[in-house]
């Protein structure tokens, strides 16, 4: 399940005694637990009825026994293994052989989450787990999903934002475009852009553009546009400003194969005869993506974008191997895009 099934699972009272916490976003999952939390354990009475585990070589026998304890004026114990702890990583069979045999009748009385971000699905313990309790998947967001967010966080700190503003906040905090940005980098993002405005209702663009200022990855495109149209001296002022803002030529180099490869699959779907809003659905992308991807990609014919890859890639295995300086093989990189 998701965790949108898992709200609505909670929320009915249809609550599992263990709980496999799986996927990118444990930002998420750590939210959900707070729930279960303020769910299962009488408010104020937490400290009894709450045990968390994150330290490695976690005591199996200790472990079970506060399972099995019962709750104090409470309707369930929760016991939490964070991804730290590392339960994947036991190796004595006695001691996994008694996991599962508690899997295999978990406490009714108890609620046990555990974390495991990237479980291996070979694993007795992941059979077990998945077997005797619920898996949940923290996947990140996607565009409706990351609008539904931003707009309830919004809503509950008592700010009111504009279609076009939450667009510009979306394509601004990079998370639908970057693998590596988290839930908990947006939340925290928004959580300034809230205090930022104080005693105002309205988040302007104003507001949006001073708290969220342009990325590299933006920035990209420009760089992008630069070296396409032959303007191959600004498009290396440009490599110099990334440089002079802590980021790496790798770090600048993989940001531009991505946009390109980006850039290529949505002209693609579009020569295809996919409408952007289709071409979205395809990419998991949001609309407004898309159409920004379009536009800023219009001179950019796709026999070009390919051989632009190819380049990339020829370059990027020469890098990986040692076989070519990194900054001599960006520079070399943009002066062979046209």
């Amino acid at each position: 399940m998701n965790y949108k099934e898992l709200s609505k699972s909670v929320k009915n009272k249809e609550i599992s005694p263990v709980y496999l916490f799986t996927g990118p976003e444990q930002y998420i999952g750590h939210m959900m637990e707070k729930t279960l939390i303020g769910t299962e354990i009488a408010k104020g009475l937490e400290p009894l009825n709450l045990t968390t585990y994150s330290d490695k070589n976690v005591d199996v026998s200790e472990l079970l026994a506060t399972c099995e304890t019962l709750p104090m004026m409470s309707n369930k114990r929760m016991v939490i293994i964070r991804e730290e702890a590392q339960l994947d990583k036991i190796t004595d069979k006695k001691a996994l052989d008694r996991i599962t045999a508690y899997l295999e009748k978990p406490s009714p009385s108890t609620l046990l989450i555990i974390y495991w971000e990237q479980p291996d699905k070979r694993k007795k313990l992941y059979k077990s787990l998945t077997k005797a309790g619920s898996l949940v998947v923290f996947e990140k967001l996607d565009a409706s999903d990351l609008t539904a967010w931003i707009t309830r966080r919004i809503k509950n700190a008592g700010k009111k934002i504009s279609r076009s503003e939450l667009e510009l906040f979306m394509q601004r905090s990079m998370y639908l475009m970057n693998e590596k940005k988290t839930m908990e980098m947006v939340d925290n993002e928004l959580n300034s852009l809230i205090d930022y405005t104080g005693d105002r209702n309205e988040i302007t663009r104003e507001d949006i553009l001073l708290i969220l200022p342009q990325s590299t990855e933006e920035g990209i495109f420009k760089l992008i546009d630069y070296a396409v149209s032959g303007q191959k001296d600004q498009a290396l002022l440009m490599l110099n400003h990334f440089y002079l803002e802590g980021e790496s030529p790798f770090g600048v180099f993989s940001l531009l194969l991505r946009q390109i490869r980006m850039l290529l699959m949505v002209k693609i779907y579009n020569a295809r005869g996919l409408s952007a809003k289709a071409v979205a659905t395809e990419m998991k992308l949001a609309p407004f993506i898309v159409n920004k991807i379009l536009k800023n990609g219009k001179n950019y014919p796709i026999n070009n974008l390919w051989e632009v890859m190819v380049i990339g890639a020829d370059l990027d295995a020469q890098m990986k191997l040692g076989d070519i300086d990194q900054n001599f093989a960006l520079e070399l990189f943009l002066m062979k895009i046209r």
